[in-house]
């Protein structure tokens, strides 16, 4: 066996990657009508448990911030815990506004993925509207500032912390949403339907 015969069998990673990449183009895996609804069904059904599910601990942790605005004695506190109030009050009016439902007339793969595409941008908008809890977060912890001097001090980067996890977990969700679109729409044009 010659050098050169060695060498062509002796498969590199990125050989390997883009032999996998053409047997993937042509190896694209059609979605029937059949399957299509069937995913359109379960992505309704999906809808009518978790919407409900959002709005209630939406409703809940509401609650708890009105309980804090109405009974903390601290100032601060209050002008803290109203404004992160409003900010969820707003981040679910913005997100509930145009939610719709399957049309009748609607295609189910249509349908699939205008849902993909709905929660692509609804996790964009909530990214981008996360830095509206820092000032409700920093007039909390400007009333907490005595308290937090002695025995929380940790608690002000915990929560940084948390902030920057959140906007990098709604960054990922919508790449996620727009890779299933993806995925939905290379499944549909294998097909020979519409």
């Amino acid at each position: 066996m010659s050098e050169t015969e060695e060498r062509r069998e002796i498969r590199t990673p990125e050989s390997v990657w883009l032999s996998l990449e053409k047997e993937d183009e042509s190896m694209r895996i059609a979605l029937t009508p059949d399957k299509l609804c069937a995913m359109a069904r379960s992505r309704e059904k999906l809808n009518s448990y978790l919407i409900p599910a959002v709005v209630a601990v939406g409703v809940a942790i509401a609650i708890g911030l009105l309980y804090n605005v109405y009974k903390v004695d601290q100032p601060w506190i209050r002008v803290g815990q109203a404004w992160t109030l409003g900010v969820l009050v707003y981040l679910f009016a913005i997100q509930f506004e145009r939610r719709g439902r399957w049309g009748i007339d609607e295609p189910c793969a249509r349908f699939l993925e205008r849902q993909h595409e709905e929660r692509r941008n609804g996790y964009l908008r909530i990214k981008r509207r996360l830095f509206l809890f820092i000032p409700g977060i920093a007039a909390c912890w400007w009333g907490r500032l005595p308290l937090a001097r002695t025995s929380e001090p940790w608690l002000v980067s915990i929560t940084g912390i948390a902030l920057i996890l959140v906007w990098f977990a709604f960054g990922k969700a919508a790449d996620k949403a727009t890779r299933d679109r993806d995925e939905l729409i290379r499944g549909i044009g294998a097909g020979s339907f519409e």
